[in-house]
C-alpha cells in the first residue's frame, strides 16, 4: 500500500469513530473468543455489530467506502460471496486509505471461514504489515495462526503466535495458551512450559493462575 494511503499522525490525534468502533469490537470478541475465532472470522463477524460503523463510513463519498459499507451490509444479511464481491473492488480503488488495508483482513477472514488457509494466508500477510494498529496487527497475526493451523501446518503457526504475544493487546494471553498448546501436542514440553509461565505472569493468582501452575506441574512430571 502506499504512504499516502496510510493515517498520517494528524487524524489519528482525535478519535476516530471507526477505531473507537473496533474498541467496542474488542470487548464483544474478549467475551466471545471461542465463538468467534472459531469461525476464524473476528473482525467480519463483529464489525456489523457495531451500530456507529455503518453510519461512519455511509458518511464517506469515496468509492471505496460505499464498496466497504456494502460489504458490510452483506455480511449482515450472510452474504460472503457478495461481501467478498465488494472488498476485491476496495483494493482498486483510488485513496482507498485504511480501506483498502481493512478490505484484505475481511477477505482472509472470510478465506479461512469458507476453508480456504492458503488463500487467507497469504492475504495475511498482505494484511499484517500495514495492519493500522498493534490491536489489528494482533487480529491478523492471530488469524494466520489459526489459518496455519487448520491447514496442518501447527509449527509454522507457532512463530506467528510468539509474535502475537509480544503485542500488548487483548489477544496476547490467547496467543500464549494457543502456544502452549501447539508445543504440548508437538512433544515440545520446553516452549510449552515457557508458554505457559508468561502466561501465569499476566494471570497472576486466582483460579485461572492456579490452573496454569497445575498444567505446568503436569508437564513438568510427565
Amino acid at each position: 500500500m502506499a504512504a499516502s494511503d496510510r493515517f498520517d499522525r494528524k487524524e489519528l490525534k482525535e478519535p476516530d469513530p471507526f477505531f473507537e468502533a473496533f474498541g467496542s469490537a474488542r470487548q464483544y470478541v474478549d467475551r466471545n473468543r471461542t465463538q468467534v475465532f472459531g469461525s476464524a472470522a473476528a473482525i467480519v463477524a463483529v464489525i456489523a455489530l457495531i451500530a456507529g460503523v455503518t453510519g461512519y463510513l455511509s458518511s464517506s463519498r469515496s468509492s471505496a467506502a460505499t464498496d466497504f459499507n456494502s460489504a458490510v451490509s452483506n455480511l449482515e444479511f450472510d452474504s460472503p460471496s457478495a461481501a467478498d464481491a465488494s472488498l476485491s473492488r476496495v483494493g482498486d480503488r483510488a485513496n482507498a486509505g485504511p480501506y483498502a488495508s481493512l478490505a484484505v483482513l475481511y477477505r482472509a477472514n472470510l478465506a479461512a471461514d469458507g476453508g480456504r488457509y492458503d488463500e487467507a494466508i497469504k492475504l495475511y500477510d498482505e494484511f499484517i504489515p500495514n495492519a493500522e494498529t498493534d490491536y489489528l496487527e494482533q487480529i491478523g497475526l492471530m488469524g494466520k495462526a489459526y489459518a496455519l493451523e487448520q491447514a496442518g501446518r501447527p509449527a509454522e503457526a507457532a512463530p506467528v503466535l510468539d509474535r502475537a504475544a509480544e503485542i500488548e493487546g487483548p489477544y496476547r494471553k490467547a496467543a500464549l495458551n494457543d502456544r502452549a498448546r501447539i508445543a504440548e501436542k508437538a512433544g515440545d514440553k520446553a516452549a510449552a512450559i515457557a508458554a505457559l509461565q508468561k502466561l501465569l505472569e499476566i494471570e497472576g493468582s486466582g483460579a485461572p493462575g492456579a490452573a496454569i501452575e497445575r498444567r505446568i506441574e503436569a508437564l513438568k512430571a510427565s
